[in-house]
Parts: C-alpha cells; structure tokens; sequence
C-alpha cells in the first residue's frame, strides 16, 4: 500500500465540497495535514485516484496528487509525523 500527497486548489468556495472530503476519507487511510491537503493510503495506481476525485471539483478548481515516498523534510504537527510513520 502506498501513501499519497492530495493537494487541493479550491477556487470555488460557495461550492459544496462534502463529496470531495467524503471521496478522500473513504480511502483505506487518510490524515488531513493542512487546510486542503491529505495524506492517503491506497493500493489504486495516481490516476485511479485522480479519477475517483477529480469527479468532485468544481471549474477552476485544481488538484495534485504524488506518491509519497518517504523521503521528506518539514515541520508538520507531531499527529501527522505520527501518521506518516504508522502506514509507511
């Protein structure tokens, strides 16, 4: 299983975004890091996932999704440095 970065560009803010939120918690596994950006765990190849998510975004809005692997460096809360080492 890998983990995956999802950014989101979110240009459409009287949009409802539930769908879009559900879309991402519905993965085997998932951790909401910064305002519009998660983590995933997910044996479904990058475009599988684009493909699943995309479906829920409004014009002009824009999504980014990377496999994650591992090598990082940052300042990120003590929760998701936690995730990150539970599912790699």
């Amino acid at each position: 299983m890998a983990i995956y970065f999802v950014s989101l560009n979110i240009n459409n803010e009287d949009q409802d975004y539930d769908d879009l939120i559900e879309a991402i918690e519905s993965y085997d596994g998932y951790c909401h890091i910064f305002e519009n950006q998660w983590f995933i765990c997910s044996d479904a190849e990058v475009d599988e996932i684009e493909e699943d998510l995309v479906q829920n975004l409004y014009e002009g809005d824009f999504i980014l999704i990377s496999e994650f692997a591992g090598n990082y460096a940052g300042w990120l809360p003590e929760e998701v440095v936690d995730w990150v080492e539970r599912n790699r």
